[in-house]
C-alpha cells in the first residue's frame, strides 16, 4: 500500500511510486476516440509538451476513473487517469491514489492550488495530496521551496501569492494552519526554479513587518528532510545529557591538550553520537590509572557530569557568555578558522561545539548580508594556544551529517611579512 504523507510531513522523493509502477494499468491504446481500457481513461490527441503528470493521494478506494474525472475536469480537460491498484487482491483493489495528466500545465497547477491540502473528499480523514510525479521533477522541490515566517495571521494563500508572484511562477503556496484551521503565521512557497526563489529571498527577507508581527518577515529556503533529521538527533542528544546532569559546577578542561589521540578519539565519538559507552570507556581508563600523570587532571575533569552537560550543548557556561559577543582579544596561536559548518549552525552552536576544549573568548559564524544565511564557515578563539591545539586534534575532520569540519589555526598578520 502506498503511504500518503500528511501536510505535517512533506511528500518526499516518491521512490515508492516507481516501485508501484507494475501496479498501474497496462498500455493504453487510442483509436481516435475517447476510450477506456484496463481502468484508465485516455484521449486520442496528445497533451502539451510542458504538461505535468500529477500524483494524487487521499482519494476514496471506492472511486473509479469516472468520479476522478468529474473531480478534475472543472480545472481543465483531462488527458489520462491511472488508479494505482493492489494486484495481490482479486479483483485488484484501489490503493487510494492515482496519476492524472491534464492537457495543459496550467490546468494541472490550478487543480493543485485548489485541491492540495485544501479539499477533503467524503469518507477521508485528510485532505487531498497532489504533487508532480517523481518522473516530472527536473529539479528537486527542496531547492525551490521557501519558508515564509512572521506572516500576518490575517493573510490567506492568495495574499501570499500576490506578494511573491513578481519573482516568477509559483507552483505551490500553502499557509501552515493549526487543527482549528487558523493560520500559524507562516507559509511555504514553491517556485518553478531555484533562481526565482533566490531572488525572492534577496528582495523580501526582512523587507517589512506585517500586521500583528513582532519582527520583520523571514524568507529563507525551507528545511530539507535531512535538516529536520539532524536537528531531531541533536535534540535527543541534549535531552539525554540533561537527564544525566545533576551537578551545578563545571569541570575544567584546561589540561585537555595533554590527552593522547586515543582519548581524543573517544571524546570525538562521545560528542558526535551521544554514545554514553564512550564516556564510560574514558572513565574506566582514568580509574584504572592507564593515563600518564600529565593526563590525570584532564581525565578527571572530563568525567565530571558538569562536563557532560557542556559536551551536550545543553547549557552555555557563565564564563562563555561573552564569547558570542566576540569582543575579547586572544593570544597568538589561539584563534581557529572552522570550515564546512552545517548551514543551520549559528554562533551558539559553534560555541557549544568547541567549549569542551577550553575557555572560548569568541565564537562567530559568518553570515551573508544579502541572504542572511550562513556562509558555512566561522572562527573560534580561546584564551590559550593549548586549548586551540586540542580542538584541532579532536575536531579537524569531525563529521556532521554529510560534511567533515576543517579546523586550522588562523594565520598571523606577520606570517606573510619577510623578516
Amino acid at each position: 500500500m502506498v503511504s500518503i504523507i500528511s501536510d505535517l510531513d512533506p511528500l518526499k522523493s516518491w521512490n515508492v511510486l516507481r516501485q508501484d509502477a507494475s501496479d498501474l494499468s497496462g498500455p493504453i491504446q487510442s483509436n481516435g476516440t475517447a476510450g477506456k481500457m484496463n481502468g484508465a481513461l485516455e484521449h486520442s490527441d496528445q497533451p502539451d509538451p510542458d504538461a505535468i503528470k500529477m500524483f494524487v493521494g487521499q482519494i476514496p478506494r471506492s472511486w473509479s476513473e469516472k468520479e476522478l474525472k468529474e473531480l478534475f475536469e472543472p480545472y481543465g480537460a483531462v488527458y489520462q487517469i491511472n488508479i494505482l491498484r493492489d494486484r495481490s487482491q482479486n479483483p485488484p483493489q484501489s490503493k487510494g491514489c492515482c496519476f492524472v495528466t491534464f492537457y495543459t500545465r496550467k490546468a494541472a497547477l490550478e487543480a493543485q492550488n485548489a485541491l492540495h491540502n485544501i479539499k477533503t473528499l467524503t469518507g477521508m480523514h485528510h485532505p487531498i495530496q497532489m504533487k508532480p510525479a517523481d518522473s516530472e521533477k527536473s529539479n528537486a522541490v527542496e531547492d525551490r521551496k521557501l519558508f515564509i515566517g512572521m506572516v500576518s495571521k490575517k493573510c490567506n494563500e492568495n495574499d501570499i501569492r500576490v506578494m511573491f508572484s513578481a519573482f516568477g511562477q509559483i507552483e505551490e503556496c500553502r499557509i501552515l494552519r493549526g487543527p482549528d484551521g487558523l493560520s500559524r503565521g507562516c507559509a511555504f512557497v514553491t517556485f518553478s526554479t531555484r533562481a526565482m526563489a533566490q531572488n525572492a529571498i534577496k528582495a523580501m527577507h526582512q523587507s517589512q513587518t506585517m500586521e500583528g508581527c513582532s519582527s520583520p518577515i523571514v524568507v529563507k529556503f525551507a528545511d530539507t528532510q535531512k535538516d529536520k533529521e539532524q536537528r531531531r538527533l541533536q535534540q535527543q542528544l541534549a535531552q539525554q545529557m540533561q537527564q544525566l546532569n545533576s551537578a551545578t559546577t563545571w569541570g575544567s578542561l584546561t589540561g585537555l591538550g595533554g590527552l593522547t589521540p586515543q582519548y581524543l578519539a573517544l571524546l570525538q565519538q562521545a560528542t558526535s553520537s551521544g554514545n554514553l559507552g564512550a564516556f564510560s570507556g574514558i572513565q574506566q581508563m582514568a580509574a584504572a590509572g592507564t593515563t600518564a600523570s600529565s593526563n590525570a587532571g584532564a581525565m578527571n575533569s572530563l568525567t565530571s557530569l558538569g562536563t557532560l552537560q557542556g559536551l551536550a550543548g545543553a547549557t552555555v557556561g557563565l564564563n562563555n557568555i561573552n564569547a558570542l559577543a566576540g569582543s575579547v582579544n586572544s593570544p597568538e596561536g589561539a584563534n581557529l578558522f572552522i570550515y564546512h559548518l552545517p548551514q543551520e549552525f549559528g554562533d551558539q552552536d559553534i560555541l557549544q561545539m568547541f567549549m569542551p576544549f577550553g575557555n572560548v573568548v569568541s565564537a562567530k559564524v559568518f553570515i551573508d548580508k544579502q541572504t542572511n544565511l550562513s556562509k558555512c564557515f566561522g572562527f573560534v578563539s580561546y584564551d590559550n594556544p593549548v586549548s586551540a591545539q586540542a580542538a584541532i586534534q579532536a575536531m579537524n575532520g569531525f563529521q556532521i551529517g554529510m560534511k567533515r569540519l576543517k579546523v586550522q589555526l588562523k594565520r598571523s598578520k606577520n606570517d606573510s611579512k619577510p623578516y
